[in-house]
């Protein structure tokens, strides 16, 4: 019943990106305004001065620059890392330090060491020495300092190879300048690129199913409809329920999930179908409740039972105390299932309550009784809707798996996580039940994608509306014939 789908959709990705974009927006910002005030707060200006220095492996032919082999060069790169090791060695800026005493009383090996960067050119025998400090003389003094040192020590240090100085260092008169505006662009660009970073994370860590698109893609059961669920200001359950006035695209979507679920049973002696989620709030009892309005709206004879015993929900949409004798009261054996049931305002549609409170219902939905009763309420009905648990939660839809023609799988848009969807799936396949379908229950269901272009595309088929318009027009030609 499912299918793996491990393909990232570029356009729902996109659409995401879209949605919060202004998170990006805000991380750019808050990064840009970060590093503009550090690269503007407490700025120090400083100076560097720098000097080169040219590493030859000893061979006379490499003191004629155009003689020099590649081994050559190749043993002088070599050196390289010995050399900066050496340079920035405690007894270089120890001799270092002692020299500079003199013109900077205060200065000690550690601030040299501080001071103090190297680096090949290129990857070639020649190195920089440079030093940054805040006086330009002093770093052009210190740098000029370890150039005149470091080729006796490294001599005493490396017996192979030798260094010339090429370049000494002279006083900076530019400092080093840093644009405020540079650092805080970096800043933003890093903001927005964690933001979208945690924003991937987010989308591909998401289970919740998005669209029907997921679900077609990732199962192989079908959709039998997708209805949009709309809040109400109310918390009254009745007011979901399903009328000749609710909106046409709402009628149409229940119209159209009777209709398939009639399709999925033709050839079948059995009418009677189980809805079921896979785990709670989903919307699978206001749905069965909707749906059994829709097949007495279209002239059909429907029984809808309540048989989620642990937590029933019938009696607040249909406005009946729920403690009354039911369906558990039936199969134990306490009552008539034709005494038990509530009349509503359709005149051939029933429903049969929950019953009174059962420690272990799933005794009563797997015993002898139950297999007798639904045979007897699909000769007195034509059709009956059996609003049962979630099957993640308890086993009771998979008791009436043998006696059932089959069951509908209700999935809600942002609500339903597909690991809970795969983990029923598995299970009903275990069990035997036959599954007709999903039911799509979301804000944004298929038909809603452009809700204005629906709901003008509804509003022009909308038999009601041309029918009262029709009566204006009359009654306004009326009023002015008088």
């Amino acid at each position: 019943m499912g299918k793996r789908n491990s393909a990232i959709d570029l356009i729902k990705l996109i659409k995401f990106f879209l949605k919060y974009c202004w998170l990006i927006l805000l991380c750019a910002v808050v990064g840009f305004g970060y590093m503009y005030y550090n690269a503007t707060k407490n700025k120090v200006v400083t100076y560097t001065a720098s000097g080169t220095m040219y590493i030859y492996n000893g061979n006379p032919n490499v003191i004629n620059y155009g003689y020099t082999s590649t081994s050559d060069l190749n043993s002088a790169v070599q050196l390289l890392d010995t050399y900066m090791v050496v340079i920035q060695s405690n007894k270089v800026l120890d001799v270092v330090a002692e020299r500079l005493t003199e013109d900077y009383p205060s200065i000690t090996p550690d601030y040299i060491a501080t001071t103090l960067s190297m680096g090949s050119i290129a990857q070639t025998g020649v190195f920089t020495v440079s030093c940054t400090a805040v006086d330009p003389q002093l770093a052009a003094d210190i740098c000029n300092a370890v150039m005149d040192i470091a080729p006796n020590e490294i001599k005493r240090v490396v017996s192979a190879g030798s260094i010339e100085i090429i370049d000494k260092a002279t006083v900076p008169t530019v400092p080093d300048y840093s644009s405020p505006m540079k650092k805080s662009l970096t800043g933003a660009m890093a903001g927005a690129a964690g933001a979208a970073m945690l924003l991937l994370l987010a989308f591909l860590m998401y289970r919740k199913v998005r669209d029907t698109k997921e679900l077609t893609s990732q199962y192989t059961l079908p959709i039998l409809a997708s209805i949009r669920y709309e809040k109400k200001d109310s918390k009254d359950p009745q007011k979901f329920l399903l009328n000749k006035n609710s909106p046409l695209d709402v009628l149409e979507a229940y119209a159209k999930l009777r209709m398939n679920t009639l399709s999925t049973l033709a050839g079948q002696d059995k009418h009677s179908v189980i809805i079921t989620s896979a785990i709670s709030g989903e919307g699978k009892s206001t749905v069965s409740a909707n749906l059994a309005v829709s097949f007495a709206l279209s002239g059909r004879s429907v029984l809808l039972v309540d048989a989620d015993m642990r937590r029933a929900c019938q009696g607040e949409i249909f406005k009946y105390d729920e403690r009354i004798p039911g369906l558990s009261d039936v199969i134990l054996g306490k009552c008539a299932w034709e005494s038990t049931l509530i009349k509503t305002s359709l005149s051939n549609m029933d429903v049969l309550p929950a019953g009174s409170v059962f420690p272990n219902p799933t005794e009563l939905l797997n015993s002898a009784a139950i297999r007798e009763l639904l045979p007897k309420l699909e000769q007195a009905y034509d059709m009956v809707l059996i609003d049962v648990p979630p099957v993640n939660i308890v086993g009771d839809a998979f008791d009436l798996s043998p006696i059932v023609a089959g069951g509908i799988f209700m999935v809600r848009q942002r609500y339903s996580d597909h690991r809970e969807i795969r983990k029923a799936l598995l299970q009903a396949e275990m069990s035997k039940l036959n599954l007709l379908g999903f039911v799509y229950f979301g804000q944004n269901a298929e038909h809603t994608g452009n809700s204005r272009y629906y709901k003008n595309y509804y509003s022009k088929y909308d038999a009601r509306d041309k029918a009262s318009q029709k009566k204006f027009v009359n009654r306004s030609e009326t009023s002015n014939q008088e």
